[in-house]
């Protein structure tokens, strides 16, 4: 039996927030810890598993992912499993990037700044003499 804290991030907001999770290394994939944490929530969103043994350490990446086997937490000594949702491209085309090809609104002022101004017209309204 294993004995984890997990936790599911979504880039840097926190999801689900770290908890203790039990669960038996012998058959069990990363898919069976993300879907016993999730309860099936977010069985539609590409995940990336990172793993460490504790707090100050960095996160290593799982190469197989979700079909990567629990029996590695075991054997390597592993008591921290953090699950990550992957941003989809379709999302980022969406937003559009700022170019260097588009002018500063800086720019714009100082060529505006240059053209001739219309005369002005006298009223009453402005004071002008």
């Amino acid at each position: 039996m294993l004995y984890l804290l997990v936790q599911v991030n979504e880039s840097i907001k926190c999801v689900i927030s770290e908890c203790v999770v039990s669960i038996e290394a012998i058959d069990n994939k990363f898919s069976d810890l993300f879907d016993a944490i999730t309860l099936g929530q977010y069985n539609d969103k590409e995940v990336k598993v990172f793993i460490r043994q504790e707090k100050p350490e960095n996160w290593q990446e799982v190469d197989n992912g979700l079909k990567g086997d629990l029996k590695i937490l075991e054997v390597l000594g592993f008591l921290q499993v953090k699950f990550c949702f992957v941003e989809s491209n379709l999302n980022t085309q969406d937003i559009p990037i700022p170019t260097q090809n588009r002018e500063s609104v800086f720019s714009i002022l100082m060529q505006n700044s240059r053209k001739l101004l219309l005369p002005q017209r006298i009223t009453e309204y402005n004071n002008c003499d």
